[in-house]
Order: C-alpha cells, then sequence, then structure tokens
C-alpha cells in the first residue's frame, strides 16, 4: 500500500508544480522619463558624428491595456497576460500608437508579458518597458541607413524612469 501512495503523491505534486498560473496584470498609464540620450548625427560637412542629445524635458505617456487574452512563453511556466500598449510623447495632443509586439500567438498590435517586460515596435522605434523595476529603453534606426541619402533622422538610444500615473 505504501508504494502506491508515494507515487500517487509525487504525481499529484508534480502536476501542481506544472499548472501554470497566470501573470500578474500591469495593466494602466506610465509616465517614463528619459534620463540621457545618445546616436549619431550629420554634422554641418555631412559627415556623421557621435552626439549626445539633450532629454531634460522628454516623456513619454505609456498607456498598458489588458486584451483578457494569455499566450503560452516557452520558457516560462507562467501564462503571460496580452497587452496592447499605446505609447505617446508627453504633452502632444496625438493619440497613442499602438506598438507591436513579437512573439508565437500574438495579432497585429499585441505585446505579451509574464513578468513586466514588455517589447514592442513601431515605426523604426523599439520600445522596451520593465515595469516591474521600473525602466526603459528606446531605440531608433533613423536615416543614416536609408537608400535616400539625404534622410537626416539620427539614430538614437535612449534610457529613463517610469512612474505608475493611475
Amino acid at each position: 500500500m505504501k508504494r502506491l501512495v508515494i507515487p500517487v503523491g509525487l504525481c499529484l505534486a508534480t502536476a501542481a508544480s506544472a499548472e501554470q498560473r497566470d501573470a500578474p496584470d500591469f495593466s494602466g498609464s506610465y509616465l517614463c522619463k528619459s534620463m540621457a540620450s545618445g546616436g549619431v548625427a550629420p554634422g554641418k560637412d555631412n559627415v556623421w558624428r557621435a552626439v549626445t542629445f539633450n532629454v531634460a524635458d522628454h516623456a513619454y505617456v505609456v498607456k498598458v491595456t489588458d486584451t483578457r487574452k494569455t499566450v503560452t512563453l516557452s520558457y516560462e511556466d507562467v501564462k503571460a497576460r496580452v497587452y496592447t500598449v499605446g505609447v505617446k510623447e508627453f504633452g502632444t495632443q496625438t493619440d497613442p500608437r499602438n506598438c507591436y509586439g513579437r512573439g508565437r500567438g500574438l495579432e497585429g498590435a499585441e505585446v505579451a508579458s509574464a513578468d513586466g517586460e514588455m517589447n514592442c515596435v513601431y515605426i523604426g522605434t523599439e520600445y522596451m518597458f520593465d515595469f516591474k523595476r521600473m525602466r526603459f529603453q528606446t531605440m531608433f534606426r533613423g536615416g543614416y541607413m536609408d537608400r535616400d541619402t539625404d534622410n537626416r533622422d539620427t539614430p538614437y538610444v535612449s534610457i529613463g524612469i517610469c512612474e505608475k500615473i493611475d
């Protein structure tokens, strides 16, 4: 009889540990303020050089909305929540632009997260948010590699911190 109890107990423990749980909900609005930014830009002589950008008044408003969907990530034992992530520059009157996540099971402007980290792209800009640690990073490809040699968009990387505002 004891031989049957031990395997049954192990099966129950294994089933419980293999059961997926839902990820925490990071829905809400965030103010993400830039702290530092650098990249490259063409100078007066049209030679591209390293540049440090002034980000004293630069921030994003980020609206994270739970879609009530989940996806299973291959590297987690948690069902990742699926969100829409709208990003706009603070102080502008434009509507937030939903950025596009990457991953299996996502459609259109959806982003999956199991732990508060969200990565998405919108027209040449990659956004990386970590709403657990309240940090962000953006990267813009810019015009240096553009076929149009007159494109003066400046590639850059920015970092900063976020705070929840609702």
